[in-house]
């Protein structure tokens, strides 16, 4: 297999986690709302719910966590290393500012799938849920996923402009203020994710016991 292809796999799988992630929360979701339709709005934690499947839901926690800081990581290191690199190379001519951009998209499938196993394994945390974990939580994180997911084609669309029609400094600007916000969104999904764990092997491991 051809980097290119395998390149082209690995877009395939992040657009077919998103997708699934979606429509796992929105199933999900109207789930939440024939139970709490049911129980007069009571929220239920899954302490209370006895929740099927507890080593998987904790294997599930430890790779939505993993892939949530790793794109914490990622998102930052673009703001603050990656895209900075597209105002240096263009003062080197556009030969050389078309080359690295070309080089980074090509391998930027790689990069972006964990963000699409970040937000699988959140989606999938809904119904296996963990012990100790309020579902709210869950529910701000899938919130904060959808929003990243949301945002995206704005700092996709404006690397495509500067790509097909070169570096400009409007473009430049709007990609670092779209992606920064991206990058916002994952620290705020990181912080909500210790919070998680924290519930879960402080008071989850109380209910263990």
């Amino acid at each position: 297999m051809s980097y290119r292809s395998f390149s082209n796999l690995c877009f395939l799988l992040f657009a077919a986690m998103l997708l699934s992630s979606l429509l796992i929360s929105i199933v999900g979701a109207a789930r939440s709302l024939r139970r709490r339709a049911k129980t007069g709005g009571t929220e239920l934690t899954s302490a209370s719910a006895s929740p099927v499947g507890g080593r998987l839901a904790d294997v599930l926690l430890l790779i939505a966590v993993a892939a949530t800081w790793y794109n914490v990581s990622s998102g930052w290191i673009a703001e603050l290393t990656i895209y900075p690199i597209y105002a240096d190379m263009s003062q080197f001519g556009p030969q050389a500012f078309h080359g690295f951009s070309r080089a980074y998209l090509s391998r930027l499938p790689i990069i972006i799938l964990p963000a699409g196993v970040m937000f699988l394994s959140w989606s999938l945390l809904l119904w296996i849920p963990c012990r100790g974990v309020p579902s709210r939580h869950i529910w701000l994180v899938i919130a904060l996923c959808t929003a990243f997911v949301a945002s995206t084609p704005l700092a996709a669309g404006a690397q495509d402009q500067m790509y097909s029609g070169g570096f400009s400094q409007e473009t430049y600007f709007r990609l670092l203020w779209s992606n920064g916000a991206r990058a916002i969104i994952f620290t705020l999904t990181g912080l909500v994710a210790l919070r998680i764990v924290y519930e879960r092997w402080h008071h989850g491991g109380r209910a263990d016991a």
